[in-house]
């Protein structure tokens, strides 16, 4: 399939649709900050893995539908051949800037031109990476270190799982400080005292990804406003949600992550 010339301009071809990028936001519930990263060519700014692959998908289908199409199979192959090639060798700081070039022209084209021979760089972790260049990565990483909070390791899964369902980023950190001190608290990897505090996980990033899936999905939560969701939340506490909202003032504002 051959694309036209408009398609390497990505914010022109958008433009010329009408379609500004407040509109895919609300449709995707991607913060724009990722939204202007895909425009930009600058893919090292986004989730890494299935996370990247759906933000592509996401923002190319409300462009156009063939493309998007077209794009997933691509991605799928290049995140095959990304995780085979993970990790191969590290480089100097010096390298490491032109390789980050090579690296989101490679995926640059394969988002705009079908070409699959490109991989995405990405490491071993198996968590999906919010890089710190993300300023809510670093907000809320100072925050945990403030109040000596053991779950710093969790700072990206805690984003990634708010962009994922369309989330406040500082509303599940927010419960979680409540609920537990940050994580000092609480059994079964259950820090945010889901099910009153009796549900067991599996991991402490099962239940930031489930209760966080809950909160965006489950119908008595869906299309509540924040302080509709926390009086839900724990409604035998009247100070509940203002103490829950006032740690998320702490954290930050909501639109750290745009510029």
């Amino acid at each position: 399939m051959e694309f036209k010339a408009e398609i390497l301009h990505l914010a022109a071809l958008r433009q010329s649709k009408g379609i500004s990028l407040e509109t895919i936001a609300g449709q995707t519930k991607i913060s724009p900050y990722y939204l202007r990263a895909i425009e930009d060519l600058d893919f090292d700014k986004l989730p890494a893995g299935v996370y990247r692959e759906n933000f592509l998908t996401q923002y190319a289908s409300a462009i156009n539908e063939e493309l998007a199409e077209d794009l997933g199979r691509k991605l799928r192959k290049a995140a095959r051949e990304a995780a085979e090639s993970a990790d191969a060798t590290r480089v100097a700081q010096g390298l490491w800037r032109s390789a980050k070039e090579n690296i989101a022209r490679g995926a640059a084209l394969l988002l705009l031109c079908g070409t699959p021979s490109a991989s995405f760089a990405q490491t071993k972790a198996a968590r999906p990476a919010v890089l710190e260049r993300d300023p809510r990565h670093d907000a809320l990483l100072k925050f945990w270190q403030k109040y000596k909070c053991p779950i710093e390791s969790l700072t990206t899964d805690f984003i990634a799982a708010a962009d994922r369902h369309g989330l406040d980023w500082r509303l599940l950190p927010s419960i979680v400080f409540v609920e537990s001190s940050g994580g000092k608290h609480g059994h079964g990897f259950n820090m945010m005292g889901w099910g009153s505090g009796k549900i067991k996980f599996r991991s402490a990033r099962d239940a930031i990804f489930h209760v966080s899936e809950r909160l965006a999905k489950s119908p008595i939560y869906a299309g509540k406003d924040i302080r509709t969701k926390l009086r839900i939340y724990n409604p035998a506490n009247t100070r509940y949600a203002d103490r829950v909202q006032e740690i998320m003032r702490q954290m930050g504002p909501v639109l750290l992550a745009t510029r």
